[in-house]
């Protein structure tokens, strides 16, 4: 069935037909993987099935075969290019609503200059905590798929630091070998620790534990997660050790 689809998606590249005949076939996934990542019901009249319509189609001119196959390759797509529009309109919402005298320099008096500055760290830091909790609702989401939630984190997150340093060579060693991060992780959803537990060295019972946060950490760390990245720097800090 996937290598079906997977050939499809190769003639759809050149094929307007095609490439019809691909996208009414996978509606219904389209639409399902928006209404997952939204986390509320999508439909043809939605903004959300515009944006993910655009990256089913990218997806479609960007596959070559070596990608794993195709359908987890768009939703991957899907979820990113969600995730960029909400933080386009949040950062929209910020710059709007934001006084003209901050760009202008038109303030009247020092009073005005910092009120306005004021202004501007305070939308600066709500951008900031809507663009986080935009990417926290899609990693969520992504998670559910994998069984778990992205707040069960807080119960099964290594806490001494010789752990979490086995659990970031295991991540590492996800992140440097893609085809097994996409074929094992993404597809079947599944932490392959046979594979792993060879490639990295990590003990089959870490793995086993931290299960949920090594899947977690090297999801956000190979898509467009920028901010919660930000909470997993000492996994590529570790590189250099």
């Amino acid at each position: 069935m996937q290598q079906a689809v997977n050939d499809a998606a190769l003639r759809a590249k050149n094929d307007e037909r095609a490439r019809e005949e691909l996208i009414q076939a996978n509606e219904q996934t389209i639409l399902r993987t928006a209404s997952t990542v939204s986390r509320r019901y999508v439909s043809r009249s939605d903004d959300e099935w515009s944006v993910a319509l655009c990256a089913f189609n990218r997806a479609i001119d960007r596959y070559d075969g070596t990608k794993g196959d195709f359908l987890p390759f768009a939703q991957m797509l899907i979820r990113r290019e969600l995730v960029d529009a909400w933080r386009q309109e949040s950062k929209h919402a910020a710059e709007l609503s934001v006084a003209p005298e901050v760009f202008d320099g038109t303030a009247e008096d020092e009073d005005d200059d910092k009120s306005v500055y004021l202004a501007v760290v305070r939308e600066s830091v709500q951008a900031a905590e809507r663009s986080l909790r935009d990417e926290i609702v899609a990693a969520n989401a992504m998670l559910q798929e994998y069984g778990f939630r992205f707040f069960d984190l807080t119960e099964c997150s290594p806490q001494q630091e010789k752990t979490r340093r086995e659990c970031a060579v295991a991540i590492r060693g996800l992140l440097k070998d893609p085809p097994l991060l996409v074929k094992l992780l993404r597809q079947n959803h599944k932490l392959p620790m046979t594979e792993l537990y060879k490639l990295s060295g990590v003990s089959r019972k870490t793995l086993d534990r931290y299960r949920k946060y090594i899947i977690m950490a090297a999801l956000i760390l190979s898509d467009d997660y920028p901010q919660l990245a930000g909470y997993l720097k000492f996994v590529k800090e570790g590189e250099a050790s």
